[in-house]
Order: C-alpha cells, then sequence, then structure tokens
C-alpha cells in the first residue's frame, strides 16, 4: 500500500468518528434541554408553593403590626389623659 491509500483510509476513519461525535453531543444535548425544562417546572412549582406560604404569613405580619400599633396609640392616648388629670 502506498501512502496515499493509507492517508485516505485514515481520513474516512477520522471521518466517520466526528460524524459519530457530533450524533452524540446532538443527543447530549437533547437530554440536556429536556433536563432544563423540567428544572423549570420545578422552579415554578416551588415559586407557586412559597407564593401561597408567603401570603398568609405577610397578611398576619400585617395584621400584629396593627395590632402593634393600636397598642401604642392607645397608650399615648392614656397618656395625654391622664397628663391631663394630673394638671386639673
Amino acid at each position: 500500500m502506498d501512502i496515499q491509500t493509507v492517508l485516505i483510509f485514515i481520513l474516512g476513519l477520522l471521518t466517520l468518528n466526528m460524524i459519530a461525535v457530533g450524533i452524540y453531543v446532538i443527543l447530549v444535548l437533547r437530554d440536556f434541554r429536556e433536563t432544563i425544562k423540567k428544572a423549570n417546572d420545578v422552579l415554578s412549582d416551588v415559586n407557586q408553593i412559597t407564593s401561597v406560604i408567603t401570603n398568609p404569613i405577610t397578611t398576619i405580619a400585617g395584621i400584629v403590626a396593627g395590632v402593634t400599633q393600636s397598642v401604642k396609640a392607645v397608650k399615648s392616648i392614656s397618656g395625654l389623659v391622664d397628663r391631663k388629670k394630673g394638671k386639673k
């Protein structure tokens, strides 16, 4: 065999190898895309769950803040009334 035949044979093998690697990369990227879609679905579900949990907690925090402000207002008003009684 002369060198030209050997080079053509090696070139053919390299071409087949590159085609196989290309197909494998395409399959891996397709699986990766499916994995990313599933992860996106999971993150969407987690976002919905946290919003369902967060809304009642913020409502309760708002109620507690309102009660605290009401207690402070009552104390301020009672303090003013006590001062007026003390001056009389």
